[in-house]
């Protein structure tokens, strides 16, 4: 059974995580939803993005680590957002993860190179938190290092679709999403 670490966004552990998690699960995913907010969640981003200043992101991570580190070496890495930006950032010292999933954000890659695991993104087409020249130095070094790169775009602007409590929220391009994610892993 494949184990995939998802990571929340900024906005805490919400329920719409726990949905998206139960709908890999019910595909026979083994999930880890770790809470590294302790707790706290936000309605939003500005209250989320506050929030995770206050602790620091570096102290975030030191949170998820442990988690990370009970993990077997080819659990995917996958998050929403500043979750994202974690799973990406994991990907560095994990490269027997079976794959990366970044919903919601994207950054270049440190030092422009990949550890050789396939990326999907899965985005909105205007999304504040992804910018294309993010997105093109990622492909290039996911493609460079053999791995693939599939990025999704569902039409629209806002940021996290998977959240379809708030007014983003896009429940057709979830299910989409897990379909997508299904395959690649499949």
């Amino acid at each position: 059974m494949t184990t995939i670490l998802l990571l929340h966004s900024a906005l805490g552990l919400r329920p719409a995580v726990t949905r998206f998690a139960d709908q890999l699960r019910e595909r026979g995913y083994d999930v880890v939803s770790p809470d590294y907010y302790a707790g706290n969640v936000f309605d939003d981003t500005n209250a989320g993005l506050s929030h995770r200043d206050d602790i620091g992101p570096a102290q975030l991570l030191k949170r998820v680590r442990p988690v990370v580190d009970e993990l077997p070496d080819d659990a995917v890495l996958a998050g929403f957002s500043l979750g994202a930006a974690f799973a990406q950032r994991l990907a560095a010292d994990r490269p027997d993860a079976r794959a990366v999933i970044l919903m919601h954000s994207v950054a270049a890659p440190r030092n422009d190179q990949w550890s050789g695991q396939p990326v999907q993104v899965h985005r909105y087409a205007e999304d504040p938190f992804v910018t294309e020249s993010d997105l093109v130095a990622l492909g290039e070094a996911v493609r460079g290092s053999g791995a693939s790169f599939e990025d999704f775009v569902t039409p629209g602007k806002g940021h996290l679709f998977t959240d379809t409590d708030l007014p983003d929220g896009n429940a057709a391009a979830t299910a989409t999403t897990v379909d997508r994610i299904d395959a690649l892993l499949r």
